[in-house]
């Protein structure tokens, strides 16, 4: 994953290739995430290297939309990175820098994109049914994303503006390196807007359905200006050749569709991108790899001479290999467009010819009906005056109805406006009723609130009333119990326990009825004064008798006791809630007065303490009946405190008298103060009743009023609709008639105009015809030559020009006989006119296919000499043929020219046919592939014949250092040779091989002529390598017989002859099958080559070093003055040796340079 990420970030200026870039996305699965991708990329050089850089994004921007599905959202937190990014390349203005920062504008919009909406995936590709199924039914939600797309789109869009203004600003073609390492990122873009606006239309749909039409006006502002932008950048990118066969740019409709109308919704269909599959493309290896370096180093040795940089050569030959491959598929897509635009052009032609055959049809059909108009208006032309007094009674009739029309406009306009008066007037009526309707409804409803209020409050002083006088008439029953109590305990001690029980009865029905207790305080007072006496009374009575059953009844007597301390504490309880009472009224009294409406709030909060009363009551009463209970156990023990309980009973009897006088005067007070809020009460609710019977007097008016304006607005309304039918009919009348008097007057007009035409220009509608098909077919001849004479490639053929010739020489025999007919008779104007169009658009395809033939010839001098003559011929016969046709009548003068011209189309088809018999270069290219075959076998048998002969002589003829030198080149040659004998073996048995395999049912001769430019691929191959070995053994010849310079021949003559057979290697690698045995030998036998030559260059370097090690000089025998004179000597010689290396530098790169341009016009011819 290192490897390809850091291949597909190099910093040449080349596309991304898609190896590397599904390397990387393919890693995102392995590691399941962008971790991993993310740990290698930030260690990139992205902010050093502006190319890096941009192919960063790409890939980036791929790896999201093809990555693993967690690709996006693990790496949100590198935004920041790649705003940084955009900000610092934002600065650098030589158009990269814009197109980096907008680049990372675009992929931070898309990050956060999927972070809001993570439903949907990096590549924007969603089923049918999943967009509704995400939005669901929340139209908000629609609104939003809608918004959010149209910020995703705008940067799609502001991305490609500004690639494409770097190409115009900058000069960039799209078909070089440079302009596709711009280009390419557009791929993914357009593979993103498609979709985003498949989902822009279908929201925007869903929302015109929803939601009313103002409030979506910016979203269809918006979606109108992206939607001019993304047709503009599919267009253009559609015209760039660089995207033909790597992806099907959408074709978007003519205008925004109209999101109103369903109907449009129906037709809508979605535009679709298709990237067709690109086969995968072996990576080949590297047959000349880094020389080996075999020297020996030594330390004390002085430095080497300056030696050329190979390596620099190799480099720069690689990346000249890479630059012909790329200009040969540039050139493939160029033909392959030409062909599609040469399709274009001839079915345009056809559909022109179409077009005219249609036209010569309408215009034949239109002489027809102006000879019958003709005729019709000859017998027509006596009934004209009659017409014309017609017509003048129509205008009569039609000015009485116009003034008429006016008159009546008149009074419907006076209409309207007192309509449109009294609707005001009935408007504001209507406005005046709802507020007065309004005010009274208010009033009554303050009346009923104040009467529900007096209602309540009068039943709350029953209530008080009815609690008052409960609670008197209550005391006086306890006071009698009390003493039938006493009475029975005195007489009938017998039945004191079922008396117990009725008391503890009574004693509960009081506990109940403590609540209505308010007013009973006075009953009580008097009851207890009389209980008082009686007790005085009965007083000795009881203390006689609780003596006597102090020691029998002594628990009964303490049960009376705590009866009586409890009927104390009743008075006690009952005079405070009498208090309570009076306190709740004081402040109903003064909330009625302050504000009414908190009164029912209040009258809830006494309901609320009232019940809390009541349970508090309850509890004590359980409280009590069990203290009762457990009282009539102590009874009998607390007979003895009965008197002292009865002095106390006295001093509560005086205290319970004071507070009934105190009760008394406090009733008679709130008495006092509930009759005043009666009056106050009573006195609002006749105001009440006042203003109600005013409104009600005005809301009957305001009726009256209402009833008058509707019966005044029906009759208007039926006086309205009278006229308007009145005005109805008026107008109908008045449009019947101005049609009648303008079909009048067109008739009269045409009928006159008829006449004339028919009087004066009988003829010329005839010759007018003739002569407009005639330059109609001159013009199309003439615009088809005009057209790029080398734009129709694709049917270039002698034969489809014979064909041609064939067909043109058949038309003009037919013209020939047309002529005559139409001569004869004007009325067989047509076919003539056919027989025109036809030879002048046969003539002008003629002349362009010839000249293609001509052009495509081997044999260029005849070819030139055919092409002149064929322009000779069109100039000098399409211009007297038309003449002639229009000039004269005369058929013999017509059928010279025609013979004339056919005699000479003749004469070049045959010229031309004859041209086409030569020499094909492909009939002997199997002839020329043997050969040069047989010649590099014969030259690499000839030089390694030639080497070891030179081995022999230099060991006949040398010695000692010399001769240890040429041993060892010449061995070193040898072995190469010996390598290079093997690899050429190697490589028949592959191409055999290839040959059997795919010729099929063909022959190897067939194979070798279909597959021609591989076959001069192994002929170029074949020549380098021989030339290669000659040039081996020269240089090998001058290493042994000369100096120690000329050991650098012998590099680079080996290096030569290596790379001449990779040339062979690569060739024969190309249509190897996969996995064959010959094809694996072949690499062996090419990685023996490069170890050869390795050492052949090695043992070069160390023959020329240990030759200039025995020929240096002995400077201890030298003086200071021919130390000196040696010392400028070698300067110069460097110096001298620098200057003819720089030239021999600027003659190498103005070699290739020239070697370059011929093989580049050779490739063009």
């Amino acid at each position: 994953l290192t490897i390809s990420i850091s291949k597909a970030l190099s910093p040449a200026e080349f596309p991304l290739k898609v190896k590397h870039a599904r390397a990387a996305i393919i890693g995102t699965f392995h590691s399941g995430g962008a971790h991993s991708f993310w740990a290698i990329a930030v260690r990139q050089p992205l902010q050093e290297n502006r190319i890096t850089a941009w192919k960063f994004c790409h890939l980036l921007h791929k790896v999201l939309r093809e990555g693993h599905p967690l690709s996006c959202q693990q790496s949100m937190r590198q935004r920041g990175m790649l705003t940084e990014l955009g900000k610092l390349w934002g600065h650098l203005k030589d158009g990269y820098g814009t197109c980096i920062k907008q680049y990372t504008r675009l992929l931070v919009t898309k990050l956060e994109f999927h972070d809001r909406n993570p439903r949907f995936p990096g590549s924007m590709a969603l089923k049918k049914g999943e967009l509704e199924q995400i939005g669901g039914n929340d139209i908000n939600y629609y609104f939003h994303l809608a918004v959010e797309m149209f910020d995703y789109l705008d940067e799609i869009i502001a991305l490609q503006d500004v690639v494409f203004k770097s190409l115009t600003t900058f000069h960039v073609n799209s078909m070089t390196p440079a302009g596709q390492c711009r280009v390419a990122p557009l791929i993914p873009c357009i593979q993103d807007s498609s979709p985003l606006y498949d989902f822009l239309v279908r929201i925007m749909f869903k929302l015109h359905s929803n939601l009313p039409s103002e409030l979506l006006t910016g979203h269809r502002e918006r979606f109108r200006t992206a939607f001019g932008q993304l047709a503009k950048f599919y267009d253009e990118s559609r015209s760039l050749q660089y995207f033909v066969s790597l992806i099907t740019v959408p074709q978007l409709p003519p205008h925004a569709p109209n999101f109103s109308s369903q109907v449009d919704f129906g037709e809508y269909q979605a535009p679709v991108v298709v990237i067709p599959e690109q086969e995968v493309e072996p990576e080949v290896d590297e047959f000349v790899d880094n020389l080996v370096d075999m020297t020996q180093q030594q330390q004390a040795a002085p430095p080497p001479p300056p030696a050329v940089d190979f390596e620099k050569l190799i480099i720069e030959r690689d990346e000249l290999i890479r630059h012909l491959q790329v200009e040969v598929e540039r050139m493939g897509r160029s033909l392959r467009g030409s062909s599609a635009e040469n399709r274009e052009l001839q079915s345009r032609y056809e559909e022109q010819m179409a077009m005219m055959n249609s036209e010569l049809s309408q215009a034949q059909e239109e002489m027809e009906l102006i000879r019958m108009q003709k005729e019709e208006l000859e017998l027509k032309a006596q009934t004209a005056p009659t017409l014309e007094q017609k017509a003048i009674a129509e205008e009569e009739r039609a000015k009485a109805t116009e003034e008429k029309f006016n008159k009546l406009k008149t009074m419907y306009s006076q209409i309207r406006d007192e309509h449109v008066k009294l609707l005001r007037t009935h408007g504001e009526v209507s406005k005046q009723l709802a507020s007065s309707t309004k005010t009274v409804s208010e009033v009554t409803k303050e009346k009923e609130e104040l009467r529900c209020q007096l209602e309540d409050f009068q039943h709350e002083q029953t209530k008080a009333e009815d609690k008052l006088q409960q609670s008197s008439s209550e005391a006086r029953r306890e006071s009698d119990e009390l003493q039938r109590k006493l009475k029975e305990i005195q007489e009938k001690f017998e039945d004191m326990e079922a008396n117990k029980s009725a008391e503890i009865a009574e004693l509960r029905i009081a506990c109940d009825n403590l609540s209505r207790r308010v007013e009973e305080a006075k009953g009580e007072n008097e009851q207890l004064a009389s209980t008082k006496e009686s007790l005085s009374s009965d007083r000795e009575s009881l203390v006689a008798e609780v003596e006597g059953l102090k020691e029998s009844h002594g628990e009964e007597v303490k049960v009376m006791q705590q009866e009586i301390a409890v009927l104390k504490k009743q008075v006690e309880m009952n005079s405070k809630e009498s208090g309570e009472v009076q306190e709740d009224l004081e402040k109903q009294v003064a909330s009625l007065q302050s504000e009414k409406v908190d009164l029912e709030a209040k009258l809830s909060d006494l309901a609320e303490e009232k019940a809390t009363e009541v349970e508090e009551l309850n509890c004590k009463y359980d409280e009590e009946v069990k203290r009762g209970e457990e009282q009539k156990a102590e009874l009998e023990g607390k007979i003895q405190e009965v008197e002292e309980e009865r002095e106390t009973l006295k001093v509560k009897k005086e205290d319970l008298c004071q507070q009934l006088e105190t009760v008394k005067g406090d009733l008679q007070v709130k008495s006092e103060e509930l009759e005043e809020v009666r009056t106050s009460l009573e006195g609002q609710l006749s105001e009440a009743k006042t203003e109600t019977e005013t409104l009600k007097s005005v809301l009957e008016e305001t009726k009256a009023k209402h009833e008058l304006l509707v019966q005044n607005y029906d009759r208007l309304m039926v006086d309205k609709s009278d006229i308007e039918c009145e005005l109805q009919d008026l107008l109908h009348q008045q449009t019947e008639l101005e049609e009648k008097h303008a079909a009048t007057l067109e008739t009269v007009g045409n009928l006159e105009a008829a006449l004339k035409d028919a009087q004066i220009h009988g003829e010329v509608i005839v010759r007018s015809l003739l002569e407009a098909c005639i330059k109609s077919s001159e013009s199309l001849a003439t615009r088809a030559v005009s057209e790029d004479d080398f734009n129709s490639g694709a049917a270039g053929s002698s034969a489809y020009f014979g064909l041609l010739a064939e067909e043109l020489s058949d038309v003009l025999m037919k013209l020939g006989l047309s002529h005559g007919q139409y001569v004869a008779d004007n009325a067989s104007v047509e076919p003539f006119a056919r027989k025109v169009i036809m030879a002048g658009h046969l003539m002008a395809t003629v002349q362009m296919q010839g000249v293609i033939v001509c052009n495509s010839t081997a044999d260029i001098e005849c070819g030139e000499q055919i092409a002149d003559e064929l322009r000779e011929w069109y100039n000098k016969h399409h211009v007297s043929l038309f003449e002639s046709l229009l000039s004269t009548k005369d058929t013999d003068s017509v059928t010279s020219c025609l013979d004339g011209v056919r005699t000479h189309l003749q004469s070049i088809a045959e010229r031309i046919g004859a041209l086409s018999k030569k020499l094909d270069p492909t009939e002997n290219i199997v002839d020329l592939f043997e050969t040069e075959l047989a010649c590099m076998d014969k030259a690499i048998e000839e030089a390694a014949t030639r080497i070891e002969e030179m081995l022999s002589e230099s060991r006949a003829s040398d010695s000692g250092v010399k001769l240890e030198v040429n041993e060892k080149i010449l061995d070193a040659c040898t072995t190469l040779m010996q390598a290079i004998r093997l690899l050429v073996q190697k490589s028949r048995l592959v191409q055999g091989e290839i040959v059997a395999v795919g010729k099929g049912s063909a022959t190897a001769k067939e194979f070798y002529k279909r597959n021609h430019q591989w076959t001069e691929g192994l002929i170029s191959a074949a020549k380098n390598v021989a030339q290669g070995a000659n040039f081996l053994v020269t240089a090998a010849n001058k290493a042994v017989s000369g100096d120690a310079k000329h050991q650098l021949d012998l590099v680079v003559a080996a290096q030569e002859i290596a790379a001449s057979t990779t040339q062979l290697v690569v060739a024969s690698r190309v249509k190897a099958p996969r996995g064959s045995g010959n094809l694996a030998a072949l690499g062996s036998a090419s990685k023996s080559v490069t170890q050869s030559t390795a050492a052949v260059v090695a043992t070069a370097k160390d023959c020329t070093k240990r030759l200039e090690d025995s020929q240096d000089l002995d400077l201890e025998k030298l003086t200071v003055h021919q130390a000196k004179r040696m010392e400028m000597e070698l300067k110069v010689k460097v110096l001298e040796l620098e200057q003819s290396l720089q030239a021999e530098r600027f003659r190498l790169a103005a070699f290739r340079r020239k070697n370059y341009q011929s093989s580049e016009d050779g490739g063009k011819e």
